[in-house]
């Protein structure tokens, strides 16, 4: 029941802000509006005021605002037809925008309870990992990786993911104002987590080198799970091998961190597209609200900082809406704004009837795979 609850309010939080970003940037510019709704299905609440019907429907997963002459033809010169391109690219943005800011307030809310920040500067070089005998020293400040820049933490964890065993990687540090390169290989980091009767027995080495293992007894941050109790998990991942400086959080560094956090998970949502579409990851590894359902589930079992869990799921959930309903596919929003970037390159507009239709056969392709989506993470559940 509770992760039934803070379902409904996580996706009514963000598809109705989603869509109060569409309502107000059309107010704004006195777009004439039909319906802003939240939900879809059957109304269980609506009231007119003036001339917009604002409804509350039965299914909560979505929503929308309904402008006169969106996909047709209208007399009004306020219907969204009849707008400025300028106009109407601004009023389809602001949703995904909306979301995004959204993502970057909660982080804000976020980082002021995970106090200290981690920053790319490195605190210690791991013994045994290879950047040892590279010659990188605590207090370099890591700039760049295989090409790609770093500015913060999390961006070194989303490169390192593009690591394979045998790879020579290139290192751009900064030390004492001057950038140095240093090539490397990722070390093999292999982590066993032994669930006792008491707590957990975290054993580990790098490149083969073991580490000395440590013990963390059960807590209400790390609570008993029966079910682990006797069984060993284990992590084996490709690392650069070193151990991050950290800074604790105040009223300055707080606003850097969560934007930090914002354009990380945007960076994230592009990263993961780009690996399906060069088929390093498929189809079935996406998740649809079924796998959103079990993944609250785990964050309101997290224990006593559960409700930070909540947050920091929503975070993710609200800036991958944004950035994913902002792609040019039809039947979204940058389906949308594809359409009007045409428009403004070409200054001729493609008929509204003719671009109502792609984005409903768009609709009735994102309807296939959200149902292909929710099958795999039924199976998944079932099996796992």
């Amino acid at each position: 029941m509770v992760t039934a609850i803070v379902t409904i309010l996580m996706f009514l939080v963000m598809v109705s802000l989603h869509e109060f970003g569409h309502f107000i940037t059309a107010r704004l510019m006195n777009f004439k509006i039909l319906e802003y709704s939240i939900g879809f299905g059957p109304a269980i609440w609506h009231s007119r005021k003036s001339e917009i019907k604002y409804s509350l429907r039965c299914i909560p997963f979505g929503g929308y605002c309904k402008f006169e002459g969106e996909d047709e033809q209208s007399d009004d010169p306020r219907a969204f037809s009849n707008r400025p391109c300028w106009q109407r690219i601004i009023v389809v943005a602001a949703g995904g925008v909306f979301n995004v800011i959204l993502g970057f307030l909660l982080f804000i809310v976020i980082v002021a309870f995970t106090s200290p920040i981690r920053t790319n500067v490195i605190e210690e070089v791991v013994p045994g990992s290879y950047i040892e005998s590279a010659g990188i020293l605590p207090g370099d400040k890591i700039v760049g990786i295989n090409g790609k820049s770093v500015s913060f933490y999390n961006d070194i964890t989303l490169y390192t993911q593009d690591f394979s065993a045998d790879e020579e990687c290139d290192l751009v540090i900064k030390r004492g104002g001057e950038k140095l390169h240093f090539n490397f290989r990722p070390s093999r980091d292999i982590i066993n987590y032994n669930y006792t009767e008491d707590g957990i027995e975290v054993t580990g080495s790098i490149n083969g080198q073991a580490s000395e293992p440590i013990f963390y007894p059960y807590s209400e941050e790390e609570p008993k799970d029966e079910e682990k109790v006797g069984t060993t998990e284990t992590v084996d991942r490709l690392i650069i091998g070193f151990r991050p400086a950290e800074e604790a959080v105040n009223a300055l560094n707080i606003w850097g961190e969560a934007w930090n956090e914002t354009r990380f998970v945007v960076k994230l949502v592009y990263n993961s597209l780009w690996q399906m579409v060069t088929g390093r990851i498929g189809v079935k590894e996406m998740s649809g609200p079924v796998g959103v359902v079990s993944e609250v589930h785990n964050a309101v079992s997290s224990g006593s900082r559960s409700w930070l869990y909540v947050l920091n799921l929503t975070a993710l959930l609200t800036i991958n809406l944004g950035v994913f309903n902002l792609l040019p596919i039809p039947a979204l929003d940058g389906g949308r704004l594809f359409f009007m970037l045409i428009e403004l390159i070409t200054r001729k507009r493609i008929p509204p009837e003719k671009e109502g239709l792609v984005h409903a056969i768009g609709f009735m392709l994102l309807i296939g795979l959200i149902i292909f989506i929710s099958y795999n993470d039924i199976v998944k559940l079932i099996t796992k």
